[in-house]
């Protein structure tokens, strides 16, 4: 406590006043051409930062993060099947490179530095939004690829409403999911109840065996129950808000393709978590100060029984425990019109905890780490926009390291914009990294990485103000050199241990694009996301043309076609050839179509919406994991009812 106390007495809040501006004028001036001149080129922040559309938000009840994220560009879900794990990285880094963060609270784990996005549901009221590359750096530091922001939905954007949903499907699936929303005047709740369970008794085609034949997957369940609870205050210029999280799950994890005909194999895992944030913000004009208290836990336990005949051959009880608690103090200030200054302090003292009973091994560790901000925002032309950013952090025993950031916007006319971004990131080793048994490693260095970032962006709205149309588009080119890169190795001793010894470059395209169109009584939403991405990697003087997993071309798109109550929608994902670690069995390339229609029933105050959902609907053969079956052609039809 001590130390804690000490780091935070460095940090002094310089309070600066606003000063405001009074312009007088005549009380029959008109305003109008004043205010079109002022907005000619209007002010969008110099940040780069994707929103996820709130409608495939809500796509389907049994989504988790991953399949919502799947449709960006730029970014690899990696997982075998539903409940299974589940990680996403951005343009070819590693699943650790990516920070995901709940209103501003890290949810990454300490121990490995990921997240399984299958425990986390794609909650309708919830606001996505991600940044790429050194974009994240406003947010949080050591996302060499990249982060996700996971937020709680606006003050102002709640409205009493109450809602419950209903699915059934192939394999055993099952979901529920209630939300309602109360209060009016200063005080809101939103309440959710999501459960999810799915027996994944699917069959495949094992091209693992010889001669290859069809089987049925077997001890694949997955149980899933989220409970989040939020309260909101608001008394003019503050805000109060509670957030709680609690997250439970269990599955069962089946035999690879390779070992089917092995004997009997007992595999499973159970997950908890409980996360609480307690937040306090003032916002008057262009002046803004808060600070939030979290508090988050997380347990695994993971259990195998493996078989030879009767005799058990192998025997494997961990449990492992996390605990962090979380501060940040953040404020902004407008120093004149044209100048703005953020600046964050982020503490948080983290423990991991773990033991594998049979060999009585494991690890125990606390550490803390401290993580300041200062960001200046100039606009010197009403056209540019100019962002200085550094970052100084203290993580564990290591030296602090400072960390900069430069960000530039140029609007070039109402519809076209240039943002682009250079930066210094650093992401330090995981406790499994450091102190694993038998293999971790004390002595690793920090992975140091320098990112940069180009799009252009075009929006524009066109037709009548009534049915107005919306089009938007962006292509960009990103760049990424990832230093001192942490992989775990076979060492001499006969166990695998990390090292810093990969050099990873990786650089390609973005493109996406979407049309909102109004045609009489059809309103037609079109999208279409691209990546090109070339990662060439160095070991110990060893080079990997392209990192495993990692597709060169993958692209989507999606048609939605709304006719009064009726709603049509189409999906096509396609990736590209994908290396593994398995000499001469690459993944082959992949189409999948999913298509849904749903009819909406509305009376006064209640609607009531039918949908019914076919997933690969060309029953396509496929692994996203090597010797990791994914379903055939799948069914599920939902209900949902909202007042």
């Amino acid at each position: 406590m001590s130390y804690k106390y000490y780091i935070l007495k460095q940090f002094i809040f310089l309070a600066i006043s606003l000063i405001p501006f009074f312009a007088n004028c005549q009380i029959d001036t008109v305003h109008l051409k004043e205010i079109e001149v002022k907005e000619k080129f209007p002010l969008y922040s110099v940040i780069k930062r994707n929103e996820i559309d709130s409608l495939r938000m809500m796509r389907s009840i049994s989504a988790n993060l991953g399949e919502v994220l799947s449709f960006e560009p730029g970014l690899t879900i990696k997982h075998s099947g539903d409940g299974s794990l589940s990680t996403v990285s951005f343009r070819g880094a590693d699943a650790s490179h990516t920070k995901i963060e709940w209103n501003g609270m890290p949810v990454n784990s300490n121990m490995n530095g990921q997240v399984d996005l299958s425990l986390i549901p794609a909650c309708p009221t919830d606001k996505v939004n991600i940044f790429y590359g050194a974009n994240s750096l406003t947010t949080s530091s050591g996302a060499l690829g990249g982060t996700i922001s996971l937020n709680s939905a606006n003050f102002e954007t709640i409205k009493q409403s109450a809602e419950i949903k209903q699915e059934f499907g192939s394999f055993g699936l099952n979901n529920s999911y209630l939300g309602v929303a109360l209060g009016k005047k200063s005080l809101k709740s939103l309440t959710s109840f999501s459960y999810h369970k799915s027996e994944n008794n699917f069959k495949f085609q094992n091209n693992a065996v010889l001669p290859n034949q069809e089987m049925m997957q077997s001890n694949a369940e997955f149980d899933r129950l989220s409970i989040k609870e939020e309260l909101i205050y608001k008394k003019d210029a503050n805000e109060f808000s509670l957030h709680f999280w609690q997250n439970s799950a269990y599955r069962k994890i089946p035999l690879l393709m390779t070992n089917v005909f092995s004997s009997r194999h007992d595999e499973t895992q159970i997950d908890e978590s409980t996360r609480v944030i307690a937040c306090w913000s003032y916002n008057h004009n262009c002046f803004r100060y808060y600070i939030k208290q979290g508090f988050s836990y997380s347990y695994l336990k993971y259990n195998l029984n493996q078989y030879s005949g009767s005799n058990l051959v192998t025997f494997i009880n961990s449990q492992s425990r996390e605990n962090q608690y979380y501060t940040i103090i953040g404020s902004r200030y407008c120093i004149t019109n044209d100048i703005k200054v953020n600046a964050t302090i982020n503490y948080s003292n983290q423990s991991a905890d773990i033991l594998e009973e049979n060999y009585n091994q494991g690890f125990n560790i606390i550490q803390n780490v401290i993580d300041g901000m200062i960001n200046i925002e100039i606009t010197p032309y009403k056209w540019l926009n100019l962002s200085v950013l550094s970052r100084v952090k203290k993580h564990g025993e290591y030296k602090p390291v400072i960390i900069p950031a430069l960000f530039i916007s140029t609007q070039l006319s109402k519809v076209f914009q240039i943002k682009t971004s250079f930066s210094n990131n650093v992401n330090f080793p995981t406790l499994n990294d450091m102190y694993f048994v038998p293999g971790g490693n004390p002595k690793l260095k920090p992975e140091n990485g320098i990112q940069s970032d180009m799009t252009i962006e075009y929006y524009s709205k066109f037709g009548k103000k009534i049915t107005t149309n919306e089009f938007k588009s962006e292509i960009g080119l990103f760049y990424t050199n990832i230093n001192s890169w942490i992989l775990w190795q076979p060492s001499q001793f006969g166990y695998w241990t990390p090292q810093n010894i990969r050099n990873m470059i990786s650089k390609g395209i973005q493109f996406n694009s979407s049309l909102i169109y109004n045609l009489n009584k059809i309103k037609i939403i079109l999208h279409g996301a691209y990546t090109f991405n070339i990662a060439k990697a160095i070991d110990d003087d060893f080079i990997t043309d392209q990192l495993p997993y990692l597709p060169k071309h993958t692209a989507n798109a999606s048609t939605k076609i709304n006719f009064k109550n009726i709603c049509f929608n189409a999906e096509e994902i396609y990736t590209d050839t994908r290396t593994t670690s398995f000499y001469n069995h690459d993944l082959q390339p992949l189409f999948l179509t999913n298509i849904s229609a749903s009819y909406l029933i509305k009376f006064k105050k209640l609607s009531v919406n039918t949908e019914i959902r076919l997933n690969n609907l060309f029953n396509e053969k496929y692994q996203l994991v090597q010797w990791r079956p994914m379903p055939g052609r799948n069914l599920s039809i939902s209900l949902s009812i909202k007042i």
